[in-house]
C-alpha cells in the first residue's frame, strides 16, 4: 500500500510539473490568446512615418493589441537588437489610456520629443528623423530618463545630448541632484 501511495504521489507530482511547464512555455498563448499576426506583417506595417506622432501611434496600436516586438523599423537600431520575437501579454493592453490621451511633439531639426501636455507625469518619448522617416529612440529614453520609485515623476539626466535641449524648450525645468550626486532636470 505504501508503494502504491508513493507511486500516486510521484504521478501527481509529474502531472503538476508537466502542467507548469506547459503553462510557462505557452504563457503568451495561454494567457491572452494569439492574435494571428506574423512577424512579417508587423514588419511591413510598423515603418517610420512622416511625423513623430504617427510613428508613436504605431507602437501604441501594437501594444493595445496585446503584443510587442523590438525589431521593427519604427525603433532605433540598439532597441531593435533586443530581438524579433513577438511578445504577447494582456498587460500591454493597459496602454489604451495613453493611446486615447492627447499627445503632441516638439521638433528641432531631426530630433523630436513626444509628450502629453495634460499629464506631466507621463514620461517623454524621443524620436529622430532618418532617411526613411521618424524613428522612436527608445534607447535614448532608457539612457536619459529616470523615473521616481513611484513613477509619479521623471527626471532627465544632465549631459550633452540633443533631447535635453528639446525637453528644456517644452517644459519648465529646474536642475536637481539625484541620489549618488547625479545631475538631472525635473519639471517644475
Amino acid at each position: 500500500m505504501k508503494a502504491f501511495m508513493n507511486g500516486v504521489f510521484m504521478l501527481r507530482t509529474y502531472i503538476v510539473i508537466m502542467l507548469a511547464c506547459f503553462m510557462i512555455f505557452n504563457y503568451p498563448l495561454f494567457c491572452c490568446g494569439q492574435s494571428g499576426i506574423t512577424y512579417e506583417q508587423l514588419l511591413s506595417k510598423n515603418i517610420p512615418q512622416g511625423t513623430p506622432e504617427a510613428t508613436y501611434r504605431l507602437e501604441l496600436e501594437m501594444m493595445s493589441e496585446g503584443m510587442y516586438c523590438y525589431d521593427l523599423p519604427i525603433f532605433d537600431q540598439a532597441w531593435r537588437s533586443k530581438g524579433k520575437q513577438i511578445l504577447y501579454s494582456s498587460a500591454y493592453k493597459n496602454i489604451d489610456k495613453w493611446k486615447n490621451s492627447s499627445f503632441t511633439s516638439y521638433i528641432q531639426g531631426d530630433y523630436a520629443v513626444i509628450y502629453y501636455p495634460q499629464n506631466l507625469s507621463a514620461g517623454p518619448v524621443f524620436a529622430y528623423r532618418d532617411g526613411r522617416g521618424w524613428v522612436l529612440d527608445r534607447t535614448a529614453v532608457i539612457n536619459y530618463i529616470h523615473y521616481s520609485t513611484d513613477n509619479s515623476r521623471w527626471f532627465a539626466y544632465g549631459g550633452d545630448y540633443p533631447y535635453l535641449s528639446l525637453l528644456k524648450s517644452v517644459f519648465s525645468m529646474k536642475k536637481v541632484t539625484l541620489n549618488g550626486g547625479i545631475q538631472a532636470y525635473m519639471t517644475e
